[in-house]
């Protein structure tokens, strides 16, 4: 069962992927796997590649800086205070377009997910030391098993 809970600044989980920061500040532990929070902090030209997941539904919230996203067949420029909805099965692609780094926050739903897709390709990348130097992580594969996949 839920709890009411209050989340102080600088809390939550947090993951380096590539040049993506990402801290999950509400995760579905948190709330009986209702949804998951997650801040991303992405440097100009970083973001997520065309994918679609049928294991939950996404909800981005632009928060700073200017971003080029497709939504099915739209593609869409947007910024501060924008938002858009990727239901289930919808393919969707998101790129930080500078100058500036941007900030937005996702919400996924159901809740433990994508924290968990996260969690397991991070901690992948640090046992085999990639992207550098090590082996390459297997990311399709890894976001299979996660209902997630990407199309480009």
């Amino acid at each position: 069962m839920a709890r009411a809970q209050h989340f102080p600044a600088g809390s939550g989980r947090s993951f380096t992927l590539g040049r993506i920061a990402l801290n999950f500040k509400v995760t579905g532990a948190d709330n009986a796997n209702a949804y998951t929070l997650c801040e991303a902090i992405e440097p100009p030209g970083s973001g997520a590649g065309l994918h679609r997941h049928a294991s939950y539904d996404e909800t981005h919230i632009i928060c700073d800086g200017q971003y080029e996203c497709r939504l099915g067949e739209a593609l869409l420029r947007l910024g501060p205070g924008e938002m858009f909805f990727a239901p289930r099965g919808t393919p969707h692609s998101i790129t930080c377009l500078g100058p500036e780094s941007g900030r937005e926050l996702m919400i996924s739903s159901p809740g433990g997910v994508f924290e968990a897709f996260i969690a397991e390709v991070t901690s992948a990348m640090a046992a085999t030391g990639s992207p550098g130097s090590g082996p390459a992580v297997d990311f399709r594969a890894i976001a299979a098993r996660h209902g997630i996949e990407f199309l480009s």
